[in-house]
């Protein structure tokens, strides 16, 4: 007698696309679609940008997920997007999870691209993927974090696989191409100097507007004041890069939150905060 087949194990699958337009001197909603288990939740604002906090209602991500978001900000229009808490990034059986953004801002237009922390476990599988089309006079600003395990709970990420790769385009060309893996014996690669000199969180910022490089010394000022982060910045051609690292995550957050405060002059937003 043969063995029934194992049986295929589901996977989520989630869409959520955003469109904002500029209006009588107000930002107001376009359009919005969302499908499977991914969510675009707006938030009542006071004040300030619309928001859009997207809502992963799997859980998290596991090897198979598909996710992809899609974030129109239109002429003159400005928006700020986040993610309701932390992708937690599981063990995979088999296969890599996949988050897909794209973002496109129009002339004048500015968009805050902020999602809380990716969290990945001993044995996470995850490729993420962000691309950006926007116009020259257009405004950026780019936070993504990593934290490899919770040093509270004692989780070390031996083994697992994580890429990340960010295509930034102004007025039809390149300016800004990123790209991070980790994989193999991830601790041990933790542990060199030559990639996070025994960090367990780090995280890259990137602003891209035409005052980038005459806010430099202004982000450098404030990074000065945050002693529980390693991190520097750089800028040329209309671009700021900002990488920093930390041993415990809470420190990477709560220097993110500083930063973010301040460079923005303005608070993020509430979910960061739950």
């Amino acid at each position: 007698m043969k063995d029934a087949a194992s049986p295929t194990p589901q996977r989520a699958r989630g869409v959520v696309r955003v469109g904002f337009r500029a209006e009588g001197g107000e930002t107001r909603l376009k359009d919005l679609y969302q499908s499977g288990s991914a969510k675009g939740m707006l938030p009542r604002v006071h004040g300030g940008p619309p928001q859009v906090v997207l809502v992963n209602t799997a859980g998290g991500e596991t090897g198979g997920n598909r996710f992809a978001y899609a974030l129109a900000v239109g002429a003159g229009a400005q928006a700020i997007a986040t993610t309701q808490t932390a992708e937690r990034i599981y063990r995979a059986a088999s296969g890599a999870g996949r988050i897909e953004t794209e973002l496109t801002l129009g002339e004048g237009a500015r968009l805050d691209w902020l999602p809380q922390e990716t969290l990945l476990f001993d044995g996470g599988a995850l490729d993420r993927r962000l691309t950006v089309e926007m116009s020259g006079t257009a405004q950026l600003l780019v936070c993504e974090a990593v934290v490899l395990g919770r040093t509270a709970m004692g989780e070390t990420v031996r083994g697992g696989h994580f890429t990340a790769q960010w295509r930034i385009r102004r007025d039809g060309r390149l300016c800004l191409a990123e790209a991070t893996r980790l994989g193999g014996d991830i601790e041990t690669l933790r542990q060199t100097p030559a990639a996070l000199n025994g960090a367990r969180a780090f995280a890259t910022l990137a602003y891209v507007a035409p005052d980038a490089e005459a806010r430099l010394d202004q982000a450098r000022a404030i990074l000065a004041t945050l002693p529980d982060l390693e991190a520097a910045a750089s800028a040329w051609h209309g671009q700021m890069v900002l990488r920093c690292n930390a041993k415990k995550s809470v420190h990477l957050r709560d220097g993110l939150l500083t930063f973010l405060r301040t460079w923005r002059a303005e608070s993020v937003p509430r979910v960061w905060h739950m």
